[in-house]
């Protein structure tokens, strides 16, 4: 599960990167928007689990509109550029989203196997989530 977490760690930051954010100091009230973080948390388990299931790929084009999607919801929650940087870049608002993102696939039933990577993945596409709408089976 070790792995896991460095590829939770990548996915969250390729996030980010997606996004265009760069930064330094933490805009902490972003820590509140629960639309932002869960999508930013959902982002990071569709990665995940695509990484990780070899029946599953994320859906890229509709990554990256979703991503593009939770810049505006930031901006209209009336967060300004350099706020917005300053919060991706927090190393412990990374740290804590990961933390979510295993807790959620843990609690999923998530153990390390691909197996139930892709259990997961299914589960998500079939019930229509966030996470779910940015993957497909193969």
């Amino acid at each position: 599960m070790k792995h896991a977490g460095k590829v939770l760690t990548g996915a969250v930051l390729a996030v980010m990167v997606a996004l265009g954010f760069s930064g330094a100091a933490a805009a902490k009230s972003l820590a509140d928007s629960k639309a932002v973080n869960g999508g930013l948390i959902s982002v990071g388990i569709a990665l995940e689990i695509s990484e990780k299931c070899p029946d599953i790929s994320a859906r890229t084009i509709r990554g990256y509109t979703f991503l593009n999607a939770l810049k505006k919801q930031a901006r209209s929650e009336g967060f300004s550029d350099a706020e917005i940087d300053a919060y991706v870049d927090d190393k412990a608002q990374k740290a804590r989203l990961i933390k979510q993102a295993k807790a959620y696939m843990a609690s999923k039933g998530v153990d390390g196997s691909t197996e139930s990577y892709c259990k997961l993945g299914r589960d998500e596409i079939a019930a229509n989530t966030q996470a779910g709408n940015l993957m497909r089976a193969r």
